[in-house]
């Protein structure tokens, strides 16, 4: 019965992606793109994987085995997000997108360019410190706590740790203001290296991505060719390797330290995980411990009361010794059914622990509904400069929030995604940089006082007078009054007409 669940799910899963794929609203910069690729790998390919391979190391771990209900449940509500995600993006967000690049845009981004610098001058030092402290020292500031399974900041800072997110988008839009040159790829190539050194791969994942976006805008494309997707197969192999050991091979091959690069390969051989068996892909088996536990064990849901923890978050716990460990109010703990430690809930997955198969639906449903009027909002709108930066650097960003599955962590990387935007955006207004739109509405203007001015003098000349008339008395609005030429013509006509009529 599993195996059927699984089969119709990938029949699901294909139906679904190709009416997106022949509508006209597919493109690589559309939210359901990210989150048809997310719930593809997560919830259709992997528990294949896991069937064959009969994955049961995180069942071990987490000390729970799920039943055959609970997996079927898992498959099934996931399913059910993905469709509510996908009628409810598509409503809201089913128009093709519309590249609005013409001259005023690129002088704007050409202007804006040089402002960039500062920019860089401003958010860079911190964002640069903090992906050097990341990768020298790693998380020892965190310490897990045992009651909670949360790991919380006890002696550091978490806007530090945090601070390295900045340099996504100033990597990507340092390339894209540069045309995407050899040297302008170099911050990225970096950041790549520090990121993976430290084990985390969704920040350079979401770094590459938003460069990949900005230039498939710039060539006006809305999805890759062949040669584009084979740059992919790189980026895979090195998102496998980090994964695997958590970035301690790129540590020892940048240090070029031979007796660390032996330990790292020899400790790769004694995990012995199978294919996409690690907590990194693990989204399925996270959803099957929320099935487990709600409401079977816990006896009733979350009810999105933790989403209250984006008012006590940004509050650090150096100046608030009592701060709540994680969800401001809990309804139930989780540790008491498992020890689900490192556990992301997924976007379902949060709304089945909020209120079961309703909760899937109303979750899915409104992150579905609102990520489609924000492309719709993008494609409708000037897509000036700071708007194009702001809509790629935000969906990348949605890579790690559909698999956390929070609005939590939506906020939190937002934060740090836009801040460097923000304070491009402040610098623009201070230097007077004009946007593209308002460009556009200077030439208009323009245009149309050359047209005022042509049209009465040509309006001028072309009106005949009648006789005994005096030019001094032609009224002063014809003057200024343009008249088209078809007007012009159709009152030359009519003249000529009476002339030959005669006198009445």
């Amino acid at each position: 019965m599993y195996f059927v669940t699984m089969c119709l799910s990938l029949l699901t899963f294909i139906l679904v992606s190709a009416y997106f794929l022949k509508s006209d609203a597919f493109s690589l910069h559309h939210p359901l793109t990210f989150y048809t690729a997310f719930h593809g790998l997560t919830f259709v390919i992997r528990p294949f994987l896991a069937y064959f391979y009969d994955y049961s190391m995180l069942y071990y771990a987490y000390g729970f085995h799920p039943t055959i209900d609970d997996k079927i449940t898992v498959i099934l509500a996931s399913n059910l997000g993905y469709i509510s995600f996908a009628f409810f993006c598509l409503r809201s967000g089913s128009l093709k997108l519309q590249f609005k690049q013409d001259e005023f845009a690129e002088e704007e981004k050409r202007r804006l360019a040089s402002s960039f610098i500062w920019v860089l001058a401003i958010c860079g030092p911190f964002a640069v410190y903090s992906a050097v402290h990341l990768y020298s020292y790693g998380f020892e500031n965190m310490v897990l706590d045992r009651g909670t399974g949360i790991s919380i900041n006890t002696t550091g800072n978490g806007y530090l740790t945090d601070g390295q997110l900045m340099l996504i988008p100033l990597c990507a839009i340092f390339a894209w203001v540069n045309r995407f040159r050899l040297y302008s790829l170099i911050p990225l190539i970096i950041y790549i290296a520090l990121l993976g050194g430290t084990g985390q791969r969704g920040p350079f994942v979401a770094a590459m991505a938003t460069t990949g976006l900005l230039f498939l805008y710039e060539k006006q494309l809305r999805f890759p060719g062949i040669r584009l997707i084979l740059l992919l197969i790189p980026i895979v192999v090195l998102f496998r390797v980090v994964g695997d050991d958590r970035g301690a091979s790129i540590k020892a091959y940048l240090t070029l330290d031979s007796r660390e690069i032996s330990a790292v390969a020899a400790e790769r051989q004694d995990k012995g995980l199978r294919p996409l068996e690690s907590m990194d892909y693990a989204n399925m088996e996270f959803f099957e411990y929320l099935v487990y536990a709600i409401p079977q064990r816990t006896k009733t849901y979350g009810y999105f009361l933790d989403n209250l923890q984006i008012f006590t978050e940004p509050i650090p716990r150096k100046f608030w010794t009592g701060k709540p460990i994680g969800e401001p109010i809990k309804l139930f703990d989780l540790l008491d059914y498992g020890y689900p430690i490192g556990m992301t809930r997924s976007l379902p997955g949060e709304g089945w622990y909020a209120f079961g198969w309703a909760g899937v639906v109303i979750w899915c449903g409104l992150f579905g509904h609102v990520l489609g009027l924000f492309y719709r909002k993008f494609v409708e709108g000037s897509q000036s400069t700071m708007v194009v930066a702001t809509y790629m650097v935000f969906v990348t960003s949605l890579i790690v929030g559909f698999r956390d599955g929070v609005l939590l962590t939506i906020i939190r990387q937002t934060a740090f995604f836009l801040l460097p935007i923000a304070v491009w955006y402040a610098l623009a207004k201070t230097l007077q940089i004009p946007s593209a739109g308002e460009m556009r509405r200077r030439a208009v203007l323009k245009m149309r006082r050359t047209f005022v001015t042509n049209g009465a003098e040509a309006a001028q000349s072309a009106q005949p007078l009648l006789p005994g008339t005096a030019a001094s008395t032609v009224p002063q609005t014809a003057q200024v009054v343009f008249v088209p030429p078809a007007v012009r013509r159709r009152r030359e006509a009519l003249r000529r007409m009476k002339l030959e009529q005669g006198p009445t």
